[in-house]
């Protein structure tokens, strides 16, 4: 996806935690935001694991995201083996906070403002924000996938079928758009040329796909079922109108 974008960036991960050291950070939120299996990230100070230095870099970050004479909560946690427990650390910040910012109070139940400190063996990772990513199976993770899109009902199937990890190639009529806003979502789409009425068992096989998305809706149901040799799944048949324009929206303006 950074590659689609143009972002430079290092990218290294443990077992639990995927970093990104980047400089233009506004551009990889946008592109977080369409990475399925991220259920969230957030920009991040890096930091060692000494409490003193955690410490003045919450201080720091509580300058910039708590509002003058509000109220904040630090909410803390470890993972590894350290000379202090996560509510010592928390006790600890929001002391310094407090005396860096006399006007300002604590409010664990409903702060303005957060500052999250993460302790992962010998570093730390304070922020403040936490952005939602569309969260689903890591794309290509389920397997291949052939999805008719041929409208707003059949983009939203697809996506769905992404969402749930699988690797989506489409099949659209030529002339149809309903499939560009995909191609944020996955860089490398495929699309095949089909026609309405048409038997979609070579494309599954040119695809290697090993199950058919359709957009059916309710009032689109039919006795006679498609013949093909792979599951066939209606992955929108159970959602209303106003479910479908918003998922459709949300994939158009990512």
């Amino acid at each position: 996806m950074f590659a689609s974008e143009r972002i430079e960036c290092l990218i290294r991960a443990d077992r639990a935690r995927i970093y990104i050291d980047i400089d233009n950070v506004t551009a990889a939120i946008h592109a977080l935001r369409r990475v399925f299996g991220i259920v969230s990230f957030s920009d991040a100070v890096e930091a060692t694991s000494d409490p003193e230095q955690i410490a003045t870099c919450a201080v720091e970050l509580a300058r910039r995201t708590v509002p003058m004479g509000g109220r904040f909560a630090v909410r803390a946690r470890r993972a590894g083996t350290h000379t202090y427990t996560s509510q010592d650390l928390a006790r600890l910040v929001g002391q310094r906070i407090r005396d860096a910012l006399p006007e300002c109070s604590v409010d664990l139940d409903k702060p303005d403002a957060e500052i999250h400190v993460e302790v992962r063996e010998n570093r730390s990772f304070l922020f403040a924000e936490i952005v939602d990513g569309p969260g689903g199976l890591p794309m290509g993770s389920q397997g291949r996938a052939l999805a008719v899109v041929d409208s707003d009902a059949g983009a939203v199937a697809a996506w769905l079928a992404m969402k749930r990890g699988c690797k989506v190639s489409v099949a659209s009529p030529d002339g149809s758009i309903a499939h560009e806003p995909l191609r944020r979502w996955d860089v490398r789409l495929k699309v095949l040329p089909w026609e309405p009425g048409v038997n979609l068992q070579e494309l599954v096989r040119l695809s290697r796909s090993e199950a058919v998305i359709l957009g059916t809706r309710p009032t689109d149901i039919s006795p006679e079922k498609p013949a093909l040799d792979v599951p066939v799944f209606h992955a929108v048949i159970g959602i209303d109108d106003a479910q479908l324009r918003a998922l459709a929206e949300r994939i158009r303006s990512a």
